[in-house]
């Protein structure tokens, strides 16, 4: 009887039933938990911080699975528990918040820029589309720095080394300004030709200078005005043709020197009709006017001034008026008979 009760009882006190259904349901936890944080671990996407930050809520999750599976009293209640924590690790999915911000602060500083390059007047559509696309990679190149960047410092390095590289982008208006030196050299030019002609008073010659100015400025407003390079080039062309063409008529002197021969001849026609004087007489008289309306007409070329030039020609028309010759052969004729 003692032998029967003693085996009896140790075969009893050895029963030691494992917990299977809860080992079971913890360890699909683990494995749950173990792979989220592998797939958290290979995305690109997120810095360290964040990444850790995932890992420590997966952590979290686990651990309040187990505290559920441990808490279980069937095996219903285990699987249950384990259900609802494979599935809330399963659910956790971090955002990139760093990285998205990142780039969206280099979308906003690109738009930025390209709205600033849009509205500048000084540049053409081919020179605004080139600095945009500029920006375009300036962008690329930022967004690609942010995706290797692996901290959150990083990250805003990144960002701020890109929004500055965008910011920089200040395209130099080549195109208009090319053509608008083009126009100062050829109003320069044609200044200095006006300046050189020795026919013009100092009064044709500013106002020459003055329309060269005009069509200068003409020209720069048309260049403004282009939003093409070709229609740039277009403006150029017409605007240097335009100030090519200045061309001011030497009025004062040429109506000057025409009121001298006016008065030449006018004064040899008087000496022609005298007839008191000889042929040779005549001759000589009217030598006398050709000389006198040359000397006339080198005064009035070497005037400067529209006064200058009415002064000349006065003293010159004067100086022919005064030529009276005497009628001294046929004077000196009558005065012996």
């Amino acid at each position: 009887v003692e032998t029967a009760k003693t085996a009896g009882v140790d075969s009893i006190s050895a029963i030691n039933p494992p917990a299977t259904a809860k080992d079971t349901a913890k360890t699909a936890i683990d494995t749950a938990a173990a792979a989220k944080k592998q797939e958290i671990d290979n995305r690109q996407d997120l810095t360290d911080e964040e990444k850790a930050a995932a890992k420590s809520d997966v952590d979290t999750k686990a651990s309040e699975a187990k505290s559920a599976i441990d808490s279980a009293t069937t095996n219903a209640g285990v699987e249950t528990a384990k259900t609802a924590g494979v599935d809330s690790i399963s659910a956790i999915n971090p955002p990139a918040t760093a990285k998205d911000t990142a780039k969206t602060a280099i979308d906003t500083a690109a738009e930025a820029k390209k709205q600033a390059i849009d509205n500048r007047k000084d540049l053409t559509d081919e020179e605004k589309a080139a600095a945009k696309s500029d920006v375009d990679t300036k962008a690329s190149e930022a967004k690609s720095a942010i995706d290797a960047a692996t901290t959150n410092e990083a990250v805003e390095t990144a960002k701020t080394a890109g929004t500055e590289s965008i910011s920089s982008v200040n395209p130099p208006a080549t195109a208009k300004d090319t053509a608008k030196s083009a126009i100062d050299t050829a109003a320069a030019a044609k200044k200095q030709e006006i300046d050189n002609r020795q026919d013009l008073t100092d009064e044709e010659k500013a106002a020459a200078k003055a329309d060269v100015d005009t069509k200068a400025n003409e020209a720069k407003s048309a260049i403004d005005a282009a939003t093409t390079n070709e229609a740039v080039e277009t403006a150029k062309t017409a605007g240097t043709e335009s100030i090519s063409s200045v061309n001011p008529p030497a009025t004062a002197k040429d109506t000057a020197k025409t009121a001298i021969d006016t008065a030449a001849e006018a004064k040899k026609q008087a000496i022609d009709n005298r007839q008191d004087l000889t042929d040779e007489e005549k001759a000589a008289a009217k030598s006398d006017v050709d000389t006198k309306a040359n000397d006339a007409k080198s005064a009035i070329d070497a005037a400067t001034t529209n006064e200058a030039v009415e002064t000349a020609k006065t003293a010159g028309t004067e100086s022919i008026s005064s030529v009276n010759p005497p009628a001294t052969a046929k004077d000196t004729a009558k005065t012996a008979i």
